[in-house]
């Protein structure tokens, strides 16, 4: 006999998805109900010359379906998008690895969309709310590009914070860059025209409450002023809802794709993808240190596989910057 489970809305979703991969000779062993998302079937079928065609995972496939259910429901996914990828790793026939397994499911769900690392003809501009960690991505992707000999412009709209540009000075200088000011959108605008040439410009933002239309609108204004693309750095291991609460009024504001950040005090990443799927925010890179050296990992999806499924899979396991990177 061999299991298998699905997950669904509800009821009649299940049992649809039962009959699609098993076939009408499937037995349901269980059902769940969960609170607010839907249901989970466990459903069995008879071995028999016909059953090895009909899609259900072999017994390796269905191990490593479990490994990827636990990572999930361990990184906090909300159900809903916990279904999703379930559905969607419960199509395939075969895989080499639970990492693999999930790589597949989460290339279809998300976009991947890593910051360039060539020259760029519009600035790229950090937003997001306070403490998120958008000063230290501008000095992760400074840093990027002074090592591979870019000329990099960086400026800062981020005058009003106690502190707020000395930070980024202290990055800067060490990077022999010049930090350029601008108080307000024509300043930005005249400091953007006098930089044009460089390989790479940087625009490190002021603190944005998301939830204030006044500091959301501000923030349109200054992006407006220049050629721009504006990345969302919203940090790992918050409240789903509350991410994609963020995630979705920065994407309203104009952001295209978005940075996880503080993936190095914090072990989850459920809410910061719950975040871009609702926000519909490409994936492009997450800061794993604190480091300013370390720079950036660019994700794809076995990368983020990787960050979801460490190898060792232990209970409260992160990944090294090495593992992801290979």
């Amino acid at each position: 006999m061999r299991l298998k489970t699905f997950t669904a809305p509800t009821m009649t979703e299940a049992m649809a998805l039962v009959k699609e991969h098993m076939g009408n000779d499937a037995i349901i062993v269980s059902t769940q109900d969960i609170p607010g998302s839907g249901v989970r079937l466990t459903a069995a079928l008879d071995r028999d010359p016909d059953f090895e065609d009909d899609g259900a995972p072999a017994p390796a496939l269905q191990e490593q379906l479990e490994i990827v259910e636990a990572a999930l429901t361990r990184h906090n996914l909300p159900e809903r998008l916990r279904i999703r990828i379930t559905n969607l790793m419960a199509r395939e026939t075969a895989a080499a690895s639970a990492q693999q397994l999930l790589a597949g499911a989460l290339d279809e769900i998300f976009d991947f969309s890593p910051l360039p690392e060539k020259n760029t003809p519009r600035a790229l501009a950090f937003v997001g709310p306070p403490g998120s960690g958008k000063t230290l991505a501008v000095a992760k992707t400074a840093a990027r590009a002074v090592m591979k000999k870019r000329k990099v412009a960086v400026l800062s709209t981020d005058y009003k914070r106690a502190g707020g540009i000395a930070q980024l000075e202290a990055f800067t200088r060490i990077l022999k860059i010049d930090l350029i000011q601008a108080k307000s959108p024509d300043e930005l605008k005249a400091r953007f025209a006098e930089i044009r040439e460089a390989d790479v410009i940087l625009v490190d933002t002021a603190n944005c409450n998301p939830y204030l239309d006044t500091e959301i609108a501000t923030l349109n204004e200054f992006m407006q002023a220049i050629p721009s693309e504006t990345i969302l750095v919203n940090p790992a291991g918050i409240d789903a809802d509350e991410s994609a609460d963020i995630a979705n009024a920065f994407a309203d504001g104009g952001a295209t794709r978005v940075m996880i950040s503080r993936l190095d005090v914090a072990a989850r990443l459920g809410g910061a993808l719950y975040g871009a799927d609702s926000g519909n925010l490409s994936l492009c890179n997450v800061s794993m240190t604190a480091h300013v050296a370390d720079g950036l990992t660019a994700l794809s999806p076995l990368a983020l596989a990787k960050l979801l499924i460490p190898s060792h899979r232990a209970d409260t396991a992160k990944p090294s910057f090495s593992e992801v990177m290979k």
